[in-house]
């Protein structure tokens, strides 16, 4: 009985860990010591209030399965936590494909610091479009929503079982998240554009104003008040992208 729980455990921290370990919030800059603890109590709320199913074929030979056969196991398990929390990670992509656009644009990418959603460096832009995007995420409930596809994933796909998450909504939520992250930066990109455009035409009409020396400045100003105009658009990217990240995962979770 107590080799058992010890392998019931096993698997429900290893797929706990590996989600923990890889989904926003909780990857990134978050300390190791609270992510380790984060895990800990969800497993430990699995054993004592929920315990989830597990496949029946494990039930009776947990006492004496094979150490290779475990190993199997808990890499699936791990495999699965880890491709829901890349799933919920995506929506924090486009923010960064569009901030780190415009960074670039601008050329504000001189001094990048480590994003709020990671230890990637990122330059200032992109921190203020994956914060937003972060609280967001928080506003829209998007981590209770994170916690639910968890606890359904039990029910899914099984402890044990030998059904592994299919690959294809992952391809096709990494490919949608790049575009919506394009189509995202596009207009400021077309502002910006048209600035340096207009800069090139009056420093051809007259070049002794030296109007390049302030089109640094012009730049800036252009992206904080475009961005300010295009704040709902913005959210309703977001809001898109997370409704189609709420079709991802019951798809991945059907497996193959």
């Amino acid at each position: 009985m107590t080799a058992a729980v010890a392998v019931y455990a096993g698997l429900v921290l290893a797929r706990v860990g590996a989600f923990v370990a890889v989904a926003p919030p909780f990857a990134g800059r978050t300390p190791r010591l609270v992510r380790a603890g984060f895990a800990l109590a969800l497993a430990a709320f699995y054993l004592g209030s929920a315990p989830p199913d597990w496949d029946p074929t494990l039930i009776g030979k947990a006492a004496d399965v094979s150490p290779l056969r475990y190993a199997v196991v808990l890499a699936r398990e791990a495999l699965i936590g880890a491709a829901m929390g890349f799933a919920f990670g995506l929506f924090l992509l486009p923010a960064r494909v569009a901030g780190e656009f415009v960074t670039q644009q601008v050329g504000l990418n001189i001094t990048p610091q480590a994003g709020p959603a990671g230890t990637e460096s990122a330059g200032p832009v992109t921190t203020v479009f994956e914060a937003t995007a972060g609280l967001l995420f928080l506003t829209a409930d998007g981590h209770h929503i994170l916690l639910s596809a968890l606890h359904a994933s039990f029910s899914l796909l099984p402890l044990g079982g030998t059904t592994l998450p299919d690959a294809g909504p992952l391809v096709n939520g990494l490919a949608t998240a790049y575009e919506m992250g394009v189509l995202l930066a596009a207009p400021l990109a077309a502002c910006l554009f048209l600035l340096a455009v207009g800069l090139a035409v009056m420093a051809r009409a007259a070049p002794q104003l030296n109007i390049y020396s302030i089109g640094f400045t012009l730049q800036v100003i252009v992206v904080l008040v475009g961005g300010l105009f295009l704040l709902p658009e913005f959210a309703r990217t977001a809001t898109a992208f997370a409704a189609h990240a709420g079709q991802t995962i019951p798809d991945l979770l059907r497996g193959r």
